[in-house]
């Protein structure tokens, strides 16, 4: 790694934090996750993440939170979770949906421009099969740009096991 890449890395790292890794407990099962742990010279070590990962992971935590949800930060989470449990038309529980992402990214300052929020899944479209729209499952993915030029996304509900 030359000079340029080093301090490039090292300017992300300082832009987009670090944080600590929270694992996914059942991959393609659940979207829970928990505190990462690797072995270290005097025993097991908190695994961290850096610059770009960090930004995806905490965006990521973010939109499976219920806003309002953490006692230490009211503010944290994602407010369009109460659309899915509401009974109104699919194209307005999109809108909601999309909204509160749009919402929950303007509020992370290391999140400069939002490139697409997409919720197409054939959820909620007018001729969705019956199951698919009981489901309170729905794929997201979002594209942004950040602070430091990286284009990252973040993808949620996919869950190939159910």
């Amino acid at each position: 790694m030359d000079r340029t890449e080093r301090e490039r890395e090292t300017a992300r790292n300082r832009y987009l934090g670090w944080g600590l890794a929270f694992a996914e407990t059942l991959p393609g099962i659940d979207i829970t996750r928990d505190i990462s742990f690797s072995a270290g010279p005097d025993g097991r070590v908190l695994d961290l993440v850096r610059g770009p990962d960090n930004v995806t992971q905490a965006l990521a935590v973010a939109l499976t939170t219920l806003r309002g949800s953490n006692v230490f930060d009211a503010e944290f989470g994602f407010d369009g979770l109460n659309a899915l449990a509401e009974n109104i038309e699919p194209v307005l529980i999109r809108e909601q949906v999309r909204v509160a992402v749009i919402t929950l990214l303007h509020r992370d300052p290391r999140v400069r421009r939002i490139v697409d929020v997409n919720l197409d899944d054939g959820r909620l479209g007018i001729d969705a099969d019956p199951a698919l729209r009981a489901s309170r499952t729905l794929r997201v993915e979002v594209q942004f740009e950040t602070v430091t030029d990286d284009r990252l996304a973040v993808r949620l509900g996919e869950l190939p096991g159910v």
